[in-house]
């Protein structure tokens, strides 16, 4: 008895990891039917079929990269919820690239309608 408590203790780590790592697999990936939720959450036939091969690639000990370039073969980098590569770092960059030249802008104004003197006014000395 003692020992399959031990080895239970041993084993429900693995198994865990193993079912974070297939939940981290199917929430990185959009459902092919409407691509709007990740195969984890959405209710259509597909996605459901894609949480099942999903549990059996992993169990086949099929790496992260095998698992997902496998569905990119299929139905392409859409699949995908964030990009991957140079294209992640571009969704990223450019609104906060777009914020701080909008903050520029907004000061640049402020600046100059604080010093803006109307053409009918003298200007004092």
């Amino acid at each position: 008895m003692i020992q399959r408590v031990a080895l239970f203790m041993l084993l429900m780590p693995m198994v865990w990891a193993q079912k974070e790592r297939v939940r981290q697999l199917e929430e990185s990936m959009l459902a092919p039917c409407c691509w709007a939720e990740s195969v984890a959450v959405h209710r259509s036939e597909i996605a459901a079929r894609m949480r099942v091969e999903i549990e059996k690639f992993v169990a086949q000990g099929k790496s992260d990269r095998e698992i997902l370039d496998h569905y990119k073969s299929i139905h392409g980098a859409r699949i995908m919820r964030e990009p991957e590569g140079g294209a992640r770092l571009l969704v990223y960059m450019v609104p906060a690239i777009a914020t701080i030249a909008g903050l520029l802008v907004v000061l640049v104004v402020i600046r100059r309608l604080r010093n803006y003197v109307p053409a009918d006014q003298p200007v004092h000395p």
